[in-house]
Order: C-alpha cells, then sequence, then structure tokens
C-alpha cells in the first residue's frame, strides 16, 4: 500500500483517503488472535495499524537484543500478519515508547548502569530516574545499537506494510511534565568551546559585547557563559537569557529528532517520519522540528480529553474543543495534514468512564475542525510483557477492543466515524470556511517561562484569552475564524483579530501597521505594544497611531459602552486610555471612569484597539463582536440561532459539509442559516441529543 501525504491531506494508492489507524501491540495481544482483531479494524474503516517496539522488551539486557525469540517478541510475524491481512503500519521504536511501560519504555539497565543520561533542572539535580537527556553521547550511543538491530528486523517490509516510521514519542514531555526543559551539562556543553550552549550563543550574537549588552553581563567568551541559574523575570535582561535557553532547547530537540530521522535512512528505512506532539500546547514546541526537517516528515499532535482524575475534563467540552481547534490550525500554519497521532480509543484509569457518546463526538469534532488523520490509542490490548507494566498486568486500557478481544461498545464509535471517513475521501482537500483571521506569535505561545512579569500584559494571559475569549466567542457567533501566524503571508480579504500583549515583534508590529496602511481591517484587542521580543522599548504600532497615553488595569462591574450605545459586562480592563488619541474616533468608553477604552483610526485600512479582555460567557460577547466584524466588512459563514452550539462547514470541489457540535450533557435544538457569498440561505431546524455532533452535506 502506498501512502503519500502533503499539507493538504493523505492520499491511499494515489486516492485521497483518510488515515485511519490504531494503535495495536504485538507485545501485549497473544499472537493467535492478531488477524482477527486485524480485520475487526479494518471493518471499522481503518487502513492503518501503529505499533510500539518497546527497547525495554527488546534488549531486557545490554547487549542481548531479542526479536523472535518468543511470540510477543517476535514483530516479523506480526508484521507478515498486517501484510496478509491489508493494513499500512506505522511503526514505533522510540527510543521512547511510555506506553504505561516501566521507565516510559526504556530499559532498567540504562538508567541504572548510566545515571549521567538523565535530563537535569538548571541546578544540575536530575529530574527523576527515567527522563533522559535526549542528546547525551552515552544515550545517543547506546539508543543507536538499538535502532540498528530494529531496523536489521524490519527492512524487508519496507512499503509493505510499513509506510511510516515515528522517531521517539512526546517529545519534550518527559522534561517539562516533570521539572521543565533540560539543562544536563554534558549535552548541552557548558563551558566547552565546543559546547551546543556555546555555539548556539555564538550563531545568535555576532560578538561577546553584544551578548553582555543584551544580558547586563560581563563575559569575556561565549564558553564563560552558564546555565542562567537564579535569574528573574522582573528583570528584562535576565527574560532576555531565559528566552535565549528556551530556544535554544527547542533548538536540541530539533536536533535530536534529526538525527533520529537520520540514522533510520542510514539504515535503509526510507519511508515517511513522523512524531507527535504530547498536547494541544505542544505544536509550537515543534517548529524549529518541522523547519530542519524534508517534505516526507508529518507532526501530529495528541487530543486526549482526560486520563484521569486530575484533566480538567471528564468528557469533550467546548472549551476543550477550542483548544483542538488551536493546536489543528497551528498544524496546518507549519503546512502539515492536521493529524491527531494519539485520539483516546480508551484510557488507562477506569473512571472517569469513557462513553461511547463522548468518544463518538469528539472525533467528529475533530473532523469538524480540519482533522484529515488519525491513531485511536489504543486500539486494543492484552497481558503485559513479565515485568515491564507500571499500570496493570492486563493492558485493557477500556480500548475499542478489550485485552481479552471482546467488542467494547467503543468500538462502535469509532466504526461510524471511520466508515464516515472511508466514504467521505473528498474531505481531505476541505476547506474550514473562515470569514476572520485570528493573529499571534509562534514564540509567545511557549514564553510562560521567561516572559516579564513587569510587563502589563503577558504572552501567558494573551494566549488564554486568545482561546477562552477571542476564538470561543467568534465560535458562538456567525463569524467563523481561522488563526494566521503573524510570521507569514497576511490575507487583506478577511479582518484580522490580534489579542495583543505588553510585547509584540518589531517584525509583526511593522507588518499590522503595513496591513492598515493597504487597506487590512485589523482589530487588536488588549494592550498596545510597548515592547519588542527582546523586552526592548519599540512603539510602531504606537507610533502609527499617534500621541496615545495609556494607563494600568483594575476591575469593576460596571460595563463598556459601547459606540452603537450598546452595554457590555464582564470586561476586564487591561488597559487604559488618559485620552483619546488625535485623529480618532471613540468606539467603546468605561462607565467606571468615562474615558475612552477603543477607538478606531482610519488609515487606508482601519485599525479598532480596544484595552479589554473577556472570557466568553455572555452572548452580548458574541453580539459586540459580530457588530465590530460587520463594520470591518466580514462575510458571515455559518448562523446558529443557539449560540452554545459550534459550527463548522468544511468545503471542496462544489461539496459542502455542515458540521453541528452539540458538547453539553443535554438535548438541545437549533436553527442553522448558512450563508453563500454573504447571502443567507434558508434556515434549517435541528434537534441534538446530548453530547452529539451533528453531520449534514449541503
Amino acid at each position: 500500500m502506498n501512502v503519500t501525504f502533503d499539507q493538504n491531506g493523505f492520499k491511499f494508492d494515489g486516492q485521497d483517503a483518510f488515515m485511519v489507524s490504531g494503535e495495536f501491540h504485538y507485545f501485549r495481544v497473544p499472537c493467535d488472535d492478531w488477524k482477527r482483531r486485524m480485520e475487526l479494524f479494518k471493518a471499522a474503516g481503518g487502513n492503518m495499524i501503529a505499533i510500539y517496539v518497546p527497547w525495554i522488551i527488546h534488549e531486557p539486557n545490554e547487549g542481548e537484543i531479542l526479536f523472535g525469540d518468543r511470540p510477543e517478541r517476535d514483530l516479523a510475524a506480526f508484521l507478515d500478519t498486517a501484510r496478509e491481512v491489508g493494513l499500512a503500519v506505522c511503526l514505533r521504536p522510540g527510543p521512547y515508547q511510555y506506553s504505561e511501560l516501566i521507565n516510559d519504555g526504556l530499559p532498567e539497565w540504562l538508567l541504572r548502569d548510566y545515571p549521567e543520561v538523565r535530563a537535569a533542572d538548571v541546578t544540575g539535580k536530575p529530574f527523576r530516574h527515567c527522563s533522559v537527556s535526549y542528546l547525551h553521547p552515552t544515550f545517543l550511543k547506546k539508543a543507536r545499537t538499538y535502532f540498528k538491530a530494529f531496523a536489521e528486523v524490519v527492512r524487508p517490509y519496507m512499503n509493505d506494510p510499513v509506510t511510516m516510521l515515528q522517531v521517539d514519542n512526546e517529545t519534550t514531555g518527559v522534561h517539562v511534565w516533570f521539572g521543565g526543559v533540560d539543562y544536563n551539562p554534558e549535552t548541552m556543553g557548558f563551558g566547552k568551546a565546543d559546547g551546543r550552549y556555546p555555539r548556539y550563543l555564538a550563531r545568535t550574537y555576532a560578538t561577546v559585547a553584544e551578548l553582555n549588552s543584551a544580558y547586563g553581563t560581563d563575559f569575556a567568551s561565549f564558553t564563560e557563559v552558564c546555565a542562567p541559574a537564579g535569574l528573574s523575570r522582573a528583570n528584562a535582561a535576565h527574560c532576555r537569557r531565559l528566552r535565549d535557553y528556551y530556544n535554544f532547547y527547542y533548538e536540541t530537540i530539533a536536533e535530536y529528532l534529526t538525527l533520529l530521522r537520520d540514522w533510520l535512512r542510514e539504515d535503509g528505512l526510507c519511508v515517511p517520519v513522523c512524531h507527535n506532539a504530547g498536547g494541544p500546547h505542544m505544536v509550537q514546541f515543534f517548529k524549529k522540528t518541522v523547519e530542519s526537517m524534508d517534505d516526507d516528515f508529518l507532526l501530529g499532535v495528541d487530543h486526549y480529553y482526560t486520563l484521569g482524575q486530575t484533566w480538567q475534563q471528564n468528557n469533550p467540552t467546548p472549551q476543550h474543543a477550542v483548544r483542538a481547534f488551536c493546536s489543528l490550525e497551528r498544524l496546518r500554519l507549519l503546512s502539515q495534514p492536521q493529524t491527531v497521532l494519539e485520539m483516546p480509543g480508551g484510557s488507562p484509569t477506569d473512571t472517569p468512564p469513557i462513553l461511547p457518546e463522548d468518544l463518538l463526538a469528539w472525533y467528529r469534532t475533530n473532523v469538524a475542525f480540519g482533522m484529515k488523520g488519525v491513531n485511536y490509542y489504543i486500539y486494543t490490548g492484552g497481558p503485559n510483557f513479565p515485568d515491564t507494566g507500571s499500570t496493570c498486568d492486563i493492558y485493557d486500557y477500556n480500548a475499542l477492543v478489550h485485552a481479552d478481544g471482546s467488542i467494547n461498545p467503543t468500538y462502535y464509535s469509532a466504526k461510524d466515524i471511520g466508515l464516515f471517513m472511508k466514504d467521505h475521501g473528498w474531505l481531505q482537500k476541505a476547506v474550514r470556511r473562515a470569514s476572520v483571521n485570528v493573529g499571534f506569535e509562534w514564540e509567545q505561545t511557549y514564553s510562560k517561562d521567561f516572559d516579564p512579569t513587569t510587563c502589563a500584559v503577558g504572552a501567558m494571559s494573551v494566549r488564554s484569552f486568545t482561546e477562552t475569549g477571542v476564538l470561543h466567542t467568534l465560535l458562538c457567533g456567525k463569524y467563523a475564524p481561522a488563526l494566521c501566524a503573524l510570521d507569514g503571508e497576511l490575507d487583506f480579504t478577511k479582518p484580522l483579530i490580534v489579542p495583543a500583549g505588553s510585547c509584540l515583534s518589531e517584525a509583526a508590529q511593522t507588518k499590522l501597521v503595513d496591513f492598515v496602511k493597504a487597506g487590512g481591517k485589523l482589530i487588536m484587542f488588549g494592550a498596545l505594544p510597548e515592547y519588542n521580543e527582546k523586552f526592548e522599548s519599540c512603539t510602531v504600532l504606537r507610533d502609527f497611531i499617534g500621541d496615545v497615553k495609556t494607563g494600568g488595569r483594575y476591575n469593576t462591574d460596571t460595563p463598556i459602552r459601547m459606540a452603537n450605545g450598546k452595554n457590555i459586562y464582564k470586561m476586564q480592563r487591561v488597559q487604559t486610555l488618559d485620552e483619546l488619541p488625535v485623529g480618532t474616533e471613540c468606539m467603546a468608553t468605561d462607565t467606571f471612569t468615562g474615558k475612552p477604552i477603543g477607538f478606531k483610526k482610519e488609515c487606508g485600512g482601519t485599525l479598532m484597539w480596544f484595552g479589554l479582555q473577556w472570557h466568553m460567557g455572555l452572548f452580548v460577547h458574541a453580539e459586540m463582536m459580530e457588530d465590530l466584524l460587520e463594520m470591518c466588512g466580514a462575510v458571515p459563514a455559518v448562523k446558529s440561532s443557539n449560540r452554545s452550539l459550534f459550527t463548522s462547514l468544511l468545503e471542496a470541489d462544489g461539496k459542502r459539509m455542515l458540521f453541528i457540535m452539540n458538547l453539553f450533557s443535554g438535548a438541545q435544538s437549533t436553527e442553522i442559516t448558512v450563508y453563500n457569498g454573504g447571502a443567507a440561505e434558508e434556515p434549517i431546524e435541528f434537534k441534538l441529543s446530548a453530547m452529539e455532533v451533528l453531520i449534514c452535506e449541503i
């Protein structure tokens, strides 16, 4: 089976088709049931299976690499079965697997005998027993031996049935979930002329003098620059130093994953390579990785909605749907086919339960927001290989097919969406209709640990407001949103909304000014930026507006009065105005102070600014947004009379597919109006059950 992909989607044997994969562990599932369970998956619309190849199982003792000595280690026989059934295969050799295995899938001898490979915090203290420093030379040496042995087994299966290989698993997770980014001194090369960190600084700064000017230091050479310990985010120079280290860290992640890819190529494994970001807010960690890879690299994301009691939700919610929307949009902006490489097929905990209705609603929501490929984790399980499980003896996972081979009712949810995707391959080419773009900067989405605390509106506040405020509000209205990276091309045919903080790069500020001058329609919420990405004074936008005098933030229950006379409640004042800038028109007044808090400037195009943030909670928020976008000439997409229901319209080749999402625990109804070129079509009434996503081809 020939599987190819590009930024628009997947093709199987040259035909547009969703990638529908399920996680299937040969080392857990009894070999005499491999074929039956594969055929069950194929009957549910599946065309691929994904397989971890755990290092802990295949090299239990250093130098003792075992494949095929027993059924649970007979990878070749498993691949023969997949070939017979006609399923493509994605192999995931690690080095990490996680998969509720001891040591996240790493062999105990590695961690016991070579403790120097562990990742460390900024003080040099290891995070935990099984969090390794990815580029440590000892770790790489041991992993390289395992990769070579793996390659010898699977080389005959390239392209039939193995069509994809995954390098590592949820990289960065074993660091950021257990302590932060890695500061292992050997890996990072602190104090060494040829060390990674000194070399990075030398590439970033032309001279040590330039670095010292930025950091407020007096280092004599790049080699002297040590790990940034004991720094305060109240100090801009310290924040610049932290920012550099975090950007360096993500560059090492790109180096690591690229190196693993190169190993596979050296060993003759020449099929596309993929990797999975560990959650909706982790896609941005891999921008440098995508940029360093070839076109046959696929970045996907994991979209679990619950894995236990500590999660924010027990079932799909509108709030989590917005997070999924964001991660799929960021994949699109990275020119990736929007793929969920771990979609819940179950859960490692028995409660909260994984219910068929919840799963089907979640699967359909992801398709509604543009998903082109999926891998269910897990499709089916079985007994753990002896002494390797970290949570149980029988790895059932409440999966689509139980460990004993019986069918879970959730299987039919996967079958429902699987057969839908099989019958609608044209959706690979489909594009979500969008009325408005919402702009962001990549770096600000991961700047939590270097964002200055002295800024009036920080980057993490902006990221949260983008999701809970702007995007959630837009999804409750008739003007459908899309994300837009401010370092890319701006679309002049649609209004642009930018939730802004105190810092915005000089390049982005300049681009926004040029956008308005050239006729673009720009709406900004939050702060008027005063600093650039290096936390230096930068007032390009302020200078364009004129003499802008802004004040601090405060809270009050009084409303904001818009220029059309409407009162808007529950608005957070994050930046105030002392007076209206010359040459601008008042668009909003703070009824508490009587002063303007929003204005409009016409200069070729339109710039509106409001010193406000909010969490979507009142329908007047959606009405306010619709009023502003109507003024900017936005073209509506879909209107729901029930604003609690999200909608999405996918279009390609003259076909249209409408999704209506009720992610609530009660039945709801709505009247839907679809717009065609701005003209309203005849409204259609719909009734939705609790936790139901309706799909309608129109």
